[in-house]
């Protein structure tokens, strides 16, 4: 006769732990069938509802897996289910708020979809980003978003393009790289911070930005052009401040824009780092913002102790973009996207968001 769990638990729980010497060794399934009194198929039968097996044996396994603190090894499971829920996001600089922002709602969204997201900052380091990837392809996970650094590793582009498992590029492309995408209209970011500039009456107008080689950088900055043009003005380009990677050189560009003998009534910084430089830079001047300086950005900054009511922003959607990254990698892990059917582009677009950085300039020119 087989005696009930409760009865045996002492005796196998005890012979479980005599093993475990000066280690942790985690209970296994053949201690669960022993203490359960069936077979080690009848436990992962119970345990994956995956066979015939009663309501009793069931409940036997379960308060015998319960009693030893047992739990299926995750790695086993995805062996035999090929997948391992779990997502790889590569971040290329978790200090960006923006990033930071889009990480946290990309890890909940993809919690409430069942998966746990495993978390890499490059810092905008190849060298990183490439380690990241292999440490990603050895977890086995099921898809990969990827926010791309800027600096490029040897053979990157094929290495992307032959991933065993899906992929998709959230706020940065990569030129040759066909995956799917999720992107905001950046020529309508630029366009958007331009138009309301120039409403509020200001036409001697700079521009902090990064390099135009980089796509987003330089899509800001047509679009800031587009606006000038819209209004029959030409953007100054002697009051284009190009290649600022960091804060720091934002904050040096700032300083010699603002120097100048006839400095600009505005700054146009084409991300939340370039603002951050910018506004060191005028306050180290001691001029007002926005009564001496008006000042936008694309993205939210996260302190606006800069201006009274917060800053003057061109913002992301960070939650659809999110959801859309999510969503679609979900498709593609599912199958419900033909692997032939050509790659998604999603294009979302952003929204001005006033704030007290900006204001009418004191003299029109």
């Amino acid at each position: 006769m087989i005696l009930p769990v409760s009865s045996k638990a002492g005796y196998v729980k005890k012979r479980f732990l005599q093993r475990l010497d000066l280690a942790v060794t985690l209970p296994t399934i053949k201690d669960v069938a022993r203490l359960a009194g069936v077979s080690v198929a009848t436990v992962s039968k119970a345990l994956n509802a995956s066979g015939k097996v009663s309501d009793e044996l069931k409940a036997r396994v379960a308060a015998a897996a319960q009693t030893l603190g047992y739990a299926p090894h995750a790695s086993a499971r995805s062996l035999r289910s090929g997948a391992t829920r779990i997502l790889g996001l590569l971040v290329a600089d978790i200090t960006n708020p923006f990033f930071l922002r889009l990480v946290e709602s990309i890890e909940r969204i993809a919690s409430v979809a069942g998966y746990s997201v495993i978390l890499c900052n490059s810092g905008e380091s190849a060298e990183r980003e490439q380690r990241n990837l292999q440490m990603l392809l050895s977890q086995r996970a099921d898809g990969i978003i990827l926010m791309p650094t800027r600096e490029t590793w040897p053979n990157r582009l094929a290495t992307l393009s032959s991933l065993p498992m899906p992929a998709i590029l959230v706020d940065r492309m990569l030129d040759g790289l066909d995956v799917d995408s999720v992107t905001i209209d950046n020529r309508l970011a630029g366009r958007l911070a331009a138009e309301h500039l120039l409403e509020l009456g200001h036409r001697r107008v700079g521009v902090v930005m990064g390099s135009p080689e980089h796509q987003i950088a330089r899509h800001r900055l047509d679009g800031f052009r587009d606006g000038f043009t819209a209004g029959g003005l030409a953007l100054d380009e002697q009051m284009v401040c190009k290649n600022n990677f960091t804060e720091a050189a934002a904050h040096d560009a700032a300083i010699e824009l603002l120097s100048r003998p006839i400095r600009p009534t505005a700054v146009f910084a084409t991300n939340n780092h370039m603002a951050f430089g910018v506004f060191r830079a005028i306050s180290e001047l001691g001029l007002a913002v926005p009564q001496d300086i008006s000042v936008v950005t694309v993205d939210r900054l996260p302190w606006i102790g800069i201006a009274p009511a917060g800053v003057t922003a061109v913002v992301q959607p960070t939650e659809e973009i999110a959801q859309a990254a999510v969503a679609t990698l979900q498709d593609r892990i599912a199958g419900r996207v033909d692997a032939f059917a050509g790659i998604r582009s999603t294009v979302l677009e952003p929204h001005l968001e006033m704030g007290g950085s900006t204001s009418s300039p004191k003299e029109r020119s």
